[in-house]
């Protein structure tokens, strides 16, 4: 498959079939799936693919290419070209006029052009690397947005843990200040608690302004409104879980599927085409030039059709050394670009291996946490029976529920860390964010 219908289908590498956008770019539609179902990652990377100026300005780059490899083919095509002029004279020519008129049909067709070889091959290549540019272009929106859709779903996880923690808090008030009515504790324990309280209700407060800001860049990712729940990637959360590691020959295929790397090399190829156009001015060329006259009104010693064929041939022998300096430049552009290039291809295999070590630290301490968490719930359970038995003190509970809070926040991020480092290793290996098999380029 040819890189055009590669990129033509770089919405269906990134997403799987049946996700729909119905609205017109134009329009200010919200982003949500039918019935009000909790959007899904797949579903917003798709409004994203379809609405976000960067989605819509990548195919942009690949008509601009098109455009100059089209001019680049006109050097080998016949130009026609038809020009008619009038001239008035003060006094009259042996035909009593003053006015005289002629018109010329002039067709020229290039025979030997040499630098247009070298062009059209530059700019054939700089379409090839402008299309996998586009398509690495969505690769990087959509993995953007699968970042801020999970950043969202940790926000919110964050934000159910202070509410959790606000209750409990209202319910130790509650129970301190019966109690210290009672007689049974002292009223200090009914102040801790309004401390708490107040400490949990700050917290919330932080985490709705923080859920706030990650839907917010999310809907600026989407280009749309998010009002609708989101649905969890259970399938990334549990291949981030269970993935093993990377191996050579997986590191290999990167290189050759990453679109980033193949647009280097595209543009390395059309640098070192460019670099080649000055030793064709060395060679000759040629051009064919073929005329047609007319004169409506010939005078006797006239035609009135009067036909012309040329041949041209330019050599130029001595330039002044401009070949040699353009030659001189565009070398060292080209082997500039083709370190970029293999630095590229280098950077593959250490992107792999960093993010195969992230995502296993992470998902270590996503698993040493839900642990934690497990703990620090039955510390709670615990303790709370305890201060009803009057064998603890409202400080003993406050602190359980503060750890319990820390140890929630903890696990949402770790799950965070781990899903992120998983979207990077995918990122790295040339896949799609969707968890699921993705075909390589060049590939039906």
């Amino acid at each position: 498959m040819r890189v055009s219908c590669l990129f033509l289908l770089a919405p269906l590498l990134l997403l799987p079939a049946g996700a729909n956008a119905q609205d017109a770019p134009g329009e200010e539609t919200e982003a949500h799936p039918p019935n009000d179902s909790p959007l899904r990652l797949e579903d917003a990377i798709k409004v994203a693919l379809s609405y976000n100026e960067r989605a819509l300005k990548a195919p942009l780059r690949v008509d601009t290419a098109t455009g100059q490899l089209d001019r680049a083919r006109t050097a080998f095509f016949p130009s026609l070209t038809a020009a008619g002029s009038t001239q008035w004279r003060a006094t009259e020519d042996s035909a009593n006029r003053n006015f005289t008129h002629a018109g010329t049909v002039t067709l020229s067709q290039p025979v030997l052009n040499p630098s247009a070889f070298p062009q059209y091959s530059q700019a054939s290549h700089q379409l090839e690397s402008e299309k996998w540019g586009a398509l690495q272009d969505t690769r990087v929106l959509a993995f953007d947005t699968a970042r801020a859709f999970l950043q969202v779903l940790t926000a919110e996880r964050v934000l159910e843990a202070a509410k959790r923690k606000l209750e409990t808090a209202q319910a130790n008030l509650h129970n301190s200040e019966a109690l210290a009515q009672a007689g049974l504790t002292s009223t200090n324990d009914a102040t801790r608690s309004k401390i708490d309280l107040a400490s949990s209700q700050r917290e919330v407060a932080q985490d709705e302004g923080a859920l706030a800001r990650a839907r917010q860049q999310l809907s600026f990712l989407l280009g749309r409104p998010v009002t609708s729940p989101l649905a969890a990637p259970e399938r990334t959360t549990n291949s981030a879980q269970n993935f093993g590691s990377a191996s050579t020959n997986q590191i290999k295929t990167a290189q050759d599927r990453r679109a980033d790397v193949r647009s280097a090399h595209e543009r390395t190829e059309a640098l070192r085409a460019s670099a080649r156009e000055p030793l064709y001015r060395l060679i000759p060329s040629a051009s064919l030039q073929a005329q047609l006259r007319i004169l409506p009104d010939p005078l006797s010693t006239e035609r009135a059709l009067d036909e012309s064929a040329t041949l041209n041939l330019s050599w130029a022998i001595f330039d002044a050394g401009a070949r040699y300096a353009d030659r001189r430049t565009r070398l060292a552009q080209a082997d500039s670009q083709a370190l970029d290039e293999q630095l590229l291809r280098r950077s593959v295999e250490n992107d792999v291996k960093i993010a195969v070590i992230s995502l296993r630290s992470a998902r270590d301490s996503y698993r040493i946490l839900n642990d934690a968490l497990a703990s620090a719930q039955k510390n709670v359970d615990e303790t709370e029976i305890l201060y009803r038995q009057g064998l603890a003190k409202a400080i003993e509970v406050i602190d359980a529920n503060g750890r319990r809070f820390d140890s929630e926040v903890s696990v949402a991020t770790a799950k965070l860390q781990m899903e992120q480092a998983y979207l990077d290793l995918r990122l790295a290996l040339g896949l799609g964010p969707i968890d699921e098999d993705v075909p390589s380029p060049g590939t039906r």
